[in-house]
């Protein structure tokens, strides 16, 4: 499989992309919700905060690497 993107297939850099963002974001949202488990002030509760925040910036820059390579390269025909 090649990397690029083919007129028949995604490369592997587009479905890379894909799988790191649904694991990035599954974390964003992870993280969020286990700080409510946590005391307001406790080391963890921010951690979590913190995590969530890293991470969101994380999916923001891969959005931008996955918009400027949909640009690059050519999308795969849909065929039904």
């Amino acid at each position: 499989m090649t990397w690029k993107n083919t007129e028949n297939r995604y490369g592997s850099l587009s479905i890379s992309l894909h799988w790191l963002m649904l694991v990035l974001i599954a974390a964003v949202y992870a993280c969020i919700e286990l700080k409510g488990n946590f005391p307001k002030g406790s080391e963890t509760r921010d951690l979590l905060k913190e995590w969530h925040f890293m991470l969101g910036l994380s999916v923001f820059a891969l959005v931008w690497l996955r918009i400027l390579a949909r640009i690059i390269a050519p999308t795969p025909k849909i065929q039904p």
